[in-house]
């Protein structure tokens, strides 16, 4: 929406940088790969990208400069990367930092995450996912580009980050955050009335941008993953007998695992 509104956006004083062009991904419309160099430790990288942005919106007389990536939930766990990208920002001019974090329902989110990596080449376990966020509040993985924190704990770690980055983060609730279209409770304190209608007109002609495959087809992602093999037709009709009986093995677990898995969640997050 930001991508597709950028126009609208700067008429605002609002820049959404288009910066990141990858080749095997023409249509990488978001920051993400910001957060990936920064847990890299690409200080060199970060200070291109923070320069580039403060550049390009003194140069569009922006006043403010909105960036957006889920990859940087780590920061909320990983606070010393936050400290260190808000040294290199201030350091390059930005003069104020408002992080902004959107809190979801953690069984939806559990369910999401779960349904989501198993395009990722991941192998996960719902059991396990559970457990670690029980214990610990996040949820650790890893994929072929990015070691993700995945944080359910809210409340415990933006007090971390409060308390050891900066003051000035706001939680906003993933309900609200969709209501009447994705972003308008931010979108309202930043721009002009006719500008939110055409970013709602926007968000509506976008729709829907990637639906949760049904859970046989997670399942089978899996475990072709698992294998090393590709999710495809020809490896499940090769594979039918065997295929199918994991497959609903998985099913089955997971459907004996969620109550208890509520059960806790509802306990822990009350």
């Amino acid at each position: 929406l930001c991508t597709r509104s950028q126009k609208v956006l700067i008429d605002n004083q609002i820049l959404f940088p288009d910066y990141f062009k990858f080749p095997q991904n023409k249509d990488f419309q978001q920051h993400s790969a910001a957060a990936w160099m920064s847990q890299k430790r690409d200080l060199e990288g970060v200070s291109i990208f923070l320069q580039k942005i403060y550049d390009d919106a003194l140069k569009k007389k922006c006043t403010t400069t909105l960036i957006s990536g889920e990859d940087f939930e780590n920061f909320l766990v990983e606070i010393h990367l936050a400290v260190e990208f808000e040294d290199l920002a201030k350091f390059i001019g930005f003069s104020e930092i408002e992080w902004l974090v959107v809190q979801r329902n953690p069984l939806d989110y559990l369910l999401s995450i779960y349904a989501e990596k198993s395009s990722y080449k991941m192998v996960l376990d719902i059991g396990i996912m559970a457990n670690s966020i029980l214990e610990y509040g996040f949820f650790s993985t890893s994929s072929p580009d990015y070691n993700y924190k995945f944080v359910f704990d809210i409340k415990k770690f933006s007090s971390f980050f409060k308390e050891g980055v900066n003051q000035n983060l706001k939680v906003v609730n993933f309900d609200s955050f969709i209501d009447d279209f994705v972003g308008k409770v931010i979108f309202v304190d930043l721009v002009n009335d006719k500008s939110l209608n055409i970013l709602r007109k926007e968000a509506n002609n976008i729709g829907i941008q990637r639906k949760r495959p049904s859970k046989e087809k997670i399942e089978f992602r899996y475990l072709a993953n698992f294998l090393g093999m590709k999710s495809n037709k020809e490896f499940h009709e090769n594979n039918k007998n065997l295929v199918d009986s994991l497959v609903n093995h998985r099913l089955n677990r997971n459907k004996n695992l969620l109550p208890e898995i509520q059960l806790k969640f509802k306990e822990y997050f009350s």
